[in-house]
């Protein structure tokens, strides 16, 4: 780390600096009070804070592919969230006229996770096939039902309406790449800030799974399969993401609070003033 903080000063500053200049928590609390946590978007965002503090450290002592991994959690996460929260609370007005808390929208994520391999069927151009698949998932969410809800025969029969009629939502099962262009195409985002958002998904993603970039990185500094050291290359990659990564967890927040878009605001305006960091996304967003 000493090394680090020697080479790359000033940009080991701005990363410390996220830690400060963050946005205010307890604003999104008092603002939205008990409704923030039943929400996934929420719930990540409360969680990000101290991620990124874990993520700083990894990036200022050398751990440059565990943060890497480390950060497509949260970029994926920023997405998705958003993502299944809009689906899934949609649904859920639908049926049952009011929105669902953080447990219920746990059960029908763990259920979805559970069908995907079905539930990707639902995405075919064969309308037969997707009938099967609507077929499939209704004969398992009736017996995760039956075996795992211990409710009334009323409460049995809204409980199972709710969760087929969310499990069978064929955009539930959507790549991440998929969400990302859909969310791009929803808030008529800039093309180049997609096809920026879609080539950072990829790159993270080749960093976290076993693939040529893991091997790149050996090739180049096989000491590093050994020990935490400086490399300057993997430290600017790393740094730019943390950014990149800031910049989609402040529009989803926009979007799903709009509430605490003031304070977004004055955030990202202090960025920009003293420290010359702009963020795309949020600016299509405002």
């Amino acid at each position: 780390m000493e090394r680090t903080l020697k080479k790359e000063e000033d940009l080991a500053a701005e990363l410390i600096a996220i830690l400060s200049e963050w946005i205010n928590l307890s604003r999104l609390i008092e603002e939205y009070k008990d409704l923030w946590h039943h929400t996934l978007s929420g719930t990540l965002f409360v969680y990000v804070w101290r991620s990124y503090g874990w993520i700083i450290y990894e990036i200022l002592s050398g751990h440059y592919l565990e943060a890497l991994k480390d950060m497509r959690f949260l970029f994926e996460g920023a997405f998705l969230s958003l993502h299944f929260d809009y689906h899934i609370d949609k649904k859920l007005y639908e049926v049952t006229e009011c929105f669902g808390d953080i447990i219920l929208k746990r059960e029908i994520l763990k259920l979805i996770e559970d069908l995907r391999e079905i539930g990707k069927r639902l995405l075919s151009d064969d309308q037969n096939e997707v009938e099967d698949a609507q077929k499939r998932i209704e004969e398992e969410v009736r017996e995760i039902i039956e075996g795992e809800f211990d409710l009334t025969g009323e409460e049995k029969r809204k409980i199972f309406q709710v969760i087929l009629q969310n499990s069978r939502q064929p955009e539930l099962y959507w790549s991440v790449s998929r969400i990302i262009r859909e969310f791009c195409r929803e808030f008529n985002i800039e093309k180049k800030v997609s096809k920026f958002l879609l080539a950072t998904w990829s790159e993270l993603s080749d960093y976290t799974h076993f693939s040529s970039k893991f091997l790149d990185v050996i090739v180049n500094r096989p000491d590093l399969l050994f020990i935490n050291d400086f490399d300057e290359k993997l430290f600017k990659k790393c740094v730019n993401l943390v950014f990149t990564i800031f910049d989609a967890i402040c529009a989803v927040l926009i979007i799903h609070f709009p509430k605490i878009e003031g304070e977004i605001r004055e955030i990202l305006k202090w960025w920009k003033e003293n420290l010359n960091r702009t963020f795309i996304l949020t600016e299509n967003i405002f």
